[in-house]
């Protein structure tokens, strides 16, 4: 990281509109009846996380823009479907419980290599692991605390978030802070 530059923590994510939200909101309230000791992720901090940067200069950041910008550009808008529910590693020992985002071929696709590209023009390692897109809806820190969860992700497989359409991708920094994190959009990117 260049000495004249501040650091930020970054990602690129795909926005949710209202109705996605008002959904996740109603799906949280149900499964948090389950009794699972859970951090719930709030409402408005929910989106599809395309690339976690983590801690970037402001430099890298800018930089990443301007290759994101002209990227973008020639990527038409496409639609995703948000549903089902699930965990990760999986329901009998979840870390994080997430509702599922399809179809992952053609324009996500496109949007999520655009990302992972630009991350490795500013010097960051690919991903170790395979992009899943997935709304995180909770995390959990003892596995051994999940109350009936697992009934209740099986109750909700059939969850129904809605269709919306993608007209943009988003630059995001996170400030993390002791009540949660604290997301800024830095820079839209039209499709």
């Amino acid at each position: 990281m260049r000495k004249d530059c501040d650091a930020v923590r970054a990602f690129v994510a795909i926005e949710l509109p209202v109705e996605v939200k008002q959904a996740l909101e109603a799906l949280s309230g149900r499964l948090r009846r389950s009794g699972a000791k859970a951090t719930w992720v709030r409402v408005d901090n929910i989106h599809l996380t395309l690339r976690f940067l983590g801690e970037v200069s402001e430099c890298d950041v800018n930089r990443l823009g301007e290759r994101l910008a002209l990227a973008y550009q020639e990527v038409e808008p496409f639609v995703l479907t948000v549903a089902g529910t699930g965990a990760f590693p999986n329901s009998r020992k979840p870390s994080v419980i997430w509702a599922g985002v399809s179809p992952l071929e053609g324009g996500l696709a496109r949007a999520q290599t655009i990302a992972e590209d630009a991350a490795a023009a500013i010097g960051l390692d690919a991903e170790a692991r395979a992009f899943r897109p997935h709304l995180t809806v909770a995390r959990i820190r003892d596995s051994r605390a999940i109350g009936e969860l697992p009934a209740y992700l099986e109750q909700e497989q059939d969850f129904v978030g809605g269709e919306f359409r993608v007209t943009a991708v988003s630059l995001f920094s996170s400030q993390l802070t002791p009540k949660g994190p604290i997301y800024r959009c830095l820079r839209e990117f039209g499709l």
